[in-house]
């Protein structure tokens, strides 16, 4: 999963966090340049949902990073969280 155990982390306002996700036994997730789009689109979604600033991001063919602040109590792994649920579906 593209976040934390919530055992080991507690989720505070104002952190930052590195999040990264790789595609199941690193195979492609992003196979052509509306996919990357799409990704990008529910990432400004999910962050804007959660009070989360998105520092940066790179999306790579298998796998992307993202580096996220907290600025609300809602835990900024949701947001990769939420986007990883809706590109679990192939998106061709």
């Amino acid at each position: 999963m593209p976040y934390a155990r919530k055992d080991t982390l507690a989720w505070q306002k104002g952190m930052y966090y590195h999040i990264y996700n790789r595609g199941a036994r690193q195979l492609t997730i992003f196979r052509e340049q509306t996919n990357y789009l799409f990704v990008i689109d529910k990432i400004q979604k999910y962050r804007k949902a959660n009070n989360v600033i998105v520092i940066a991001y790179c999306l790579m063919p298998n796998h992307y990073h993202l580096l996220l602040r907290q600025d609300g109590n809602d835990p900024a792994g949701n947001v990769p969280q939420s986007v990883s649920t809706v590109i679990q579906r192939p998106i061709t």
